[in-house]
């Protein structure tokens, strides 16, 4: 191994024990350089935004929300090592890209193998994570998301599928607007939630805007093709010419 590569990483586990025997196996490899932990999803996600890790180390039964849905959550996705004591996720988990899955308890022979493997493939951290996080091209790596973690400074706020109205973006920032008429910045673009979102749920009208199809009350021709689409909620949305035809075809199935 590449005694000369650092990968900057983080261990998140809701079990203290499991962290802290992870963190002494770890710091015995030479290439890991731990730079944080966190014991649920939530801390996870706020940690990887703020640290910015090559790597995680990452637990997927944990409170609040699981390690598959803590990944759903983030826009850029590190490279992943699963360590669980549940062997059931493993296709899952192989279905994320993830460098290697290993089961409860580890030793410092699997984790040395499981980071060997990021070498093996002959390539770097640069060319390694647009496999974690695809594009069109790759759009079938997790399943669609079906819940949301809004950010309140510390706090976090799930809100699921069946509860969102629409996304929209104005003065660069990403809104989620819901049932109760309350519009929060979400850590996507819509480009990101065109293949995140279950196309049987939600369609892209505008390069502004994705709406539920379960929340869409009505619509109107404005002209030039445009319709302008009203929300159950009584928001506006505005569908493009290019939009319409599908939207319109979708809706007269419905």
């Amino acid at each position: 191994m590449n005694a000369d590569i650092k990968y900057n990483s983080i261990i998140i586990d809701d079990e203290p024990l499991a962290r802290e025997g992870l963190r002494m196996l770890l710091s015995e490899i030479d290439s890991i350089n731990i730079i944080g932990e966190a014991s649920n999803g939530f801390e996870g996600i706020r940690a990887i935004d703020k640290l910015k890790p090559d790597l995680i180390f990452l637990d997927i039964q944990m409170p609040g929300i699981n390690g598959f849905e803590m990944l759903q959550q983030l826009s850029k996705i590190p490279l992943v090592i699963f360590i669980t004591a549940y062997d059931q996720y493993a296709l899952n988990a192989f279905n994320t890209l993830t460098i290697d899955y290993l089961l409860k308890p580890v030793s410092i022979h699997q984790l040395l193998k499981a980071i060997s493997k990021i070498e093996s493939l002959k390539t770097n951290i640069t060319k390694l994570t647009p496999l974690l996080n695809p594009g069109k091209s790759n759009s079938n790596v997790f399943e669609y998301i079906d819940k949301f973690i809004l950010k309140h400074g510390t706090k976090y706020t799930i809100i699921y599928e069946d509860d969102v109205i629409m996304f929209f973006s104005e003065d660069k920032y990403c809104y989620l607007r819901s049932d109760n008429g309350i519009n929060r910045i979400i850590d996507f673009t819509l480009i990101d939630l065109e293949y995140k979102l279950d196309p049987q749920q939600f369609i892209r009208i505008h390069r502004s805007f994705i709406v539920s199809l379960k929340k869409i009350k009505s619509f109107i021709s404005i002209g030039s093709g445009r319709l302008e689409i009203t929300m159950r909620d009584g928001a506006k949305a505005l569908c493009s010419r290019s939009y319409s035809a599908p939207l319109k075809k979708i809706l007269k199935k419905s």
